[in-house]
Parts: structure tokens; sequence; C-alpha cells
């Protein structure tokens, strides 16, 4: 199986309200991206946590899609403008890149990567990306929220034994995990990312893992 590299390839990533991811897919298919994932997302609106992300409601679908970065583009662009992302409580997307990518390859993709040209983009928000014990999501984001988020979304694993368990990013999230994703200025990512760390004990064996990544394009960010 031949790997994508070099950032040909990109992560599509829309956070909608329920009963929408399909109607998402259905619409990444129109701009020629076959299928995705969807996972089931909650929030803790009662703290307003969430509030400033446009994502008021508690339940959420997040839907990811992997494609070429001009149809990753396109898809979001067109997604964006199908699901009035512009306007609160409509959901949010935002692509980031891939340096590699197994099991979706096809000769059709291979072409339409060779002919994309190589852009660089204005990377005003990252993505912080943080699996911690079940129960503990919230305090995350509350200490989160006191190191200057303005928001963020849980996703919750569910199943009862190792053939249940859900992947992301290739790791197990196994259902005695939360993951929380977080949405923040670059230059508000570092302290948010320490506060985490400090409170959470992120260095200690089994108490989680944060990572961050840049994400080249957001769409719904109020």
């Amino acid at each position: 199986m031949q790997q994508l590299t070099n950032h040909s390839m990109e992560l599509v990533v829309c956070i909608v309200n329920p009963n929408e991811a399909d109607r998402v897919i259905e619409l990444a298919r129109k701009k020629g991206i076959e299928g995705g994932t969807v996972f089931y997302g909650e929030g803790t609106s009662s703290k307003g946590v969430l509030a400033a992300l446009g994502l008021d409601t508690v339940r959420k679908e997040v839907v990811l899609l992997i494609a070429p970065e001009k149809q990753a583009t396109e898809a979001l662009d067109y997604i964006a403008f199908k699901k009035k992302m512009h306007v609160k409580n409509k959901g949010i997307g935002f692509r980031l890149s891939l340096s590699q990518v197994l099991g979706i390859y096809t000769g059709s993709i291979q072409e339409k990567t060779q002919q994309i040209e190589e852009r660089e983009y204005k990377k005003m928000y990252q993505g912080i990306f943080a699996i911690v014990n079940k129960g503990e999501a919230e305090d995350v984001m509350d200490l989160a929220q006191e190191a200057g988020a303005q928001g963020g979304t849980i996703i919750q694993a569910r199943g009862s034994g190792s053939k249940e368990a859900k992947k992301i990013f290739n790791m197990d999230i196994v259902p005695e995990k939360e993951m929380i994703l977080i949405i923040s200025e670059q230059s508000q990512v570092e302290k948010i990312v320490q506060k985490i760390s400090r409170e959470q004990d992120i260095n200690e064996p089994n108490k989680g893992i944060v990572f961050v990544v840049d994400l080249n394009e957001t769409r719904g960010i109020q």
C-alpha cells in the first residue's frame, strides 16, 4: 500500500448538529470525496465553555474526511456554504495536513495529488487534542478556559472491549477515555497546553496525552 506524503493529503473535520453528519458526507461526495467517519461529541454547555465556538448545543457529530489538498479545500468551502457555518450554532469545520495516509490509495487519487501545487496558508489557529481518563474531560475544558481557550468539543468513545475500541489518528481510544478538541489562536496555545499539562499531571504515566496540530483553514469560528 503506497503512502502519500509531503502534505498532499488533508484531513477535513466538521463538527455539526445531531443527525447532520450524513448530509456532510453527501456534500463531500459531490466534491469527489468518497466516504467518511462519524464520531459523536458531547460538550459542557452548562458551564458556557462552548458558547464562543458557536457550539452551545451539547450533542454534536464529528465528521472526518480524507482527501487530496485541492479536493479538501473545495469540499470544506462547499460544506461551509451549504451548512451556513457562518451562522452561530450551524457547526464548524477545519482542514489539517497529513504526513502519511494508508489504506485509501487509488490511481485516481495519486494522479490528482501530483497536480496539486504547494501552497502556504496563514495558520492563525491550532487544534489542541487532549486524551484523558473518563470523567476528566470537563476539568480539562475548565483548565483550558482559565488559560484563555474559548471553547471545545468532547469526543466520547463507547464500548466494553478491545473489539469496540474506537480509533482516531491511528490511536486506540478505549471506552474509559475521553478526547477533547480545542481550537485556539496560536498566541494562546502554549499557555493552554502548559495549564492542562501541569494541572492534570500529563507527564505522569497513564494520565493522558496532549498534542497540537496546525489548522490550514477554519470555518464557522465565531
